[in-house]
C-alpha cells in the first residue's frame, strides 16, 4: 500500500466520523478533506483506484472515483527488448478482470477501460506477439468469445 493510499484511508476515517456526527457533506470541514482526498486521488495507481473502488463507501457517496482513472501505461521500449508481450497482455487481462469484479455494473467497468485505454494498449501487444504465443494464450482459456477476439488478432504467414 503507497503511502497516498494510506492518507487517503485516513481521510476516508475522518470523513466518515463527519458523517456519523451528521455533519453535511457541503460542509467546509468536509469539504476540505473531499479536496484532500481528491488531491491524492491523481497520485495513486490504477489498481489502487481498483482497490478503493471496492473498499471505500464514505468516498464513493461524495466523488467519482473512476474519473481518476490513469491511461493504461506500458513500456513499449523495455516490452519490445525483452520480447514480454505475452506477459505485459497476461497482466493487462488481469488488470480488466480485476476492473470488472470491482465495477459496481458493466457501464462502469467500460467506463474504466475506456479511461485506461485498456484497447490501445491490447491492440500494441497483440500486434506485435507472434502467433504462436497468441495461440497459447486462446488454448489456455475456455471462453470462446476470448479466443475469437484472440483468433482475429493472428497475422497471415507470407
Amino acid at each position: 500500500m503507497s503511502e497516498n493510499l494510506d492518507k487517503i484511508l485516513k481521510l476516508e476515517n475522518k470523513l466518515a466520523s463527519f458523517m456519523e456526527d451528521g455533519i453535511d457533506t457541503t460542509d467546509t470541514k468536509c469539504e476540505k478533506v473531499v479536496l484532500q482526498i481528491e488531491r491524492l486521488l491523481d497520485k495513486i495507481s490504477n489498481h489502487e483506484l481498483l482497490y478503493l473502488l471496492d473498499e471505500s463507501d464514505c468516498i464513493s457517496q461524495v466523488i467519482d472515483i473512476t474519473a481518476y482513472f490513469k491511461k493504461y501505461k506500458l513500456n513499449k521500449k523495455k516490452i519490445k527488448e525483452n520480447n514480454t508481450f505475452m506477459e505485459e497482455f497476461k497482466k493487462l487481462t488481469s488488470f480488466v478482470e480485476e476492473a470488472r469484479e470491482k465495477a459496481i455494473c458493466e457501464e462502469e467497468y467500460l467506463y474504466i477501460c475506456y479511461k485506461c485505454d485498456v484497447d490501445s494498449a491490447a491492440a500494441f501487444l497483440l500486434s506485435n506477439m507472434p502467433n504462436e504465443d497468441i495461440m497459447k494464450l486462446a488454448n489456455q482459456s475456455d471462453d470462446w468469445n476470448y479466443k475469437l477476439f484472440l483468433f482475429e488478432n493472428l497475422k497471415d504467414k507470407k
